[in-house]
């Protein structure tokens, strides 16, 4: 995970620095240096793609997938703070700065985190935070011709996954900041007021808000986006997803190391990995009343929708 690529630096301090001067040095070196025979050229790596998710839905296998079939040729940044910072700078839509300074942020946070003289690294994928998804407009705007996915999963399954630890410990029960005015308008006709929400409930509303962000921007994308269901995921990585969309070769090689991957649990810290088990069914039983409630109401749309989109995306192939 990022931090443990923080903690095994030697800036776990940190510093502070104007990133605009520094990146406008930077590639100025980059520029300067690229013809050089003293050393390795410094190169930097455009985005092959990015990940956004609803969260506890499988991002985590996306992410472990891209860089198990091929360590020395890819470079995987796993919800690293800088981008999804810089893309939540200037708020929603970046309506807080003047028109195209949030995707002028994050093109140069990008670009920083791209950076190799290792001419073995060829392509570098993104894995953004969850919350990230509601900032999808910001990256369509500054990589317009990056292809990007949204992993979701069905919704009784990933709010079981959401509040398996209770609802106090859930984090999508505490993040409902910045509520589009038109969902609130939409709540009022149904006499529903956020502040009212039981914390089922606002898991759901969250959830459902990263969902219709990604709706948003797949309409947006010019094809750049893909809705994936996070059922018989592996498979869809290996077959469609990473050489048709992000236009990376697959070899067998690669394709028995993502299966290897996608054998066990996606969380496991280095080689512990517990084996996975399939536990669709489980959570399907499981599920309370009030969480079977509140899937319907706040996600059931977004998720068919969703679905739609993903079929619209296989007739591609």
């Amino acid at each position: 995970m990022f931090r443990d690529l923080v903690n095994q630096s030697d800036c776990s301090d940190g510093f502070e620095l104007d990133l605009k001067t520094v990146a406008d040095l930077t590639r100025n070196y980059d520029d300067e240096n690229a013809d050089s025979q003293d050393q390795d050229p410094v190169h930097t790596m455009e985005p092959a793609g990015f990940v956004f998710h609803e969260s506890r839905c499988g991002s985590t296998l996306v992410a472990n997938s891209l860089i198990a079939m091929n360590p020395k040729a890819h470079r995987v940044y796993s919800e690293s703070p800088p981008p999804v910072s810089a893309a939540r700078a200037c708020g929603l839509d970046g309506v807080d700065c003047p028109p195209g300074r949030a995707a002028e942020l994050l093109r140069d946070v990008i670009y920083l985190m791209g950076r190799t003289d290792d001419p073995q690294e060829e392509n570098l994928f993104f894995k953004i935070q969850s919350i990230g998804s509601k900032y999808i407009s910001i990256f369509n705007e500054a990589f317009p011709d990056t292809p990007w996915i949204y992993v979701y999963r069905d919704p009784v399954q990933v709010l079981m996954s959401q509040l398996a630890q209770g609802p106090n410990r859930a984090n999508c029960v505490h993040q409902l900041k910045d509520v589009p005015h038109k969902k609130i308008m939409q709540l009022k006709e149904d006499d529903i007021s956020i502040d009212h929400l039981k914390p089922v409930q606002k898991c759901a509303l969250h959830l459902s808000l990263l969902c219709e962000s990604a709706l948003e921007g797949i309409f947006e994308s010019n094809n750049m986006g893909r809705s994936v269901n996070y059922e018989n995921i592996v498979h869809k990585l290996a077959d469609h997803i990473i050489p048709d969309h992000f236009k990376v070769d697959v070899p067998s090689e690669a394709r028995e190391q993502i299966f290897e991957v996608g054998s066990r649990y996606s969380k496991g810290r280095g080689n512990k990995g517990k084996e996975w088990t399939e536990d669709s069914e489980k959570k399907d039983k499981n599920a309370t009343p009030q969480i079977k409630e509140a899937a319907n109401y706040f996600l059931e749309d977004s998720y068919h929708q969703l679905e739609l989109e993903s079929d619209n995306g296989d007739a591609y192939y």
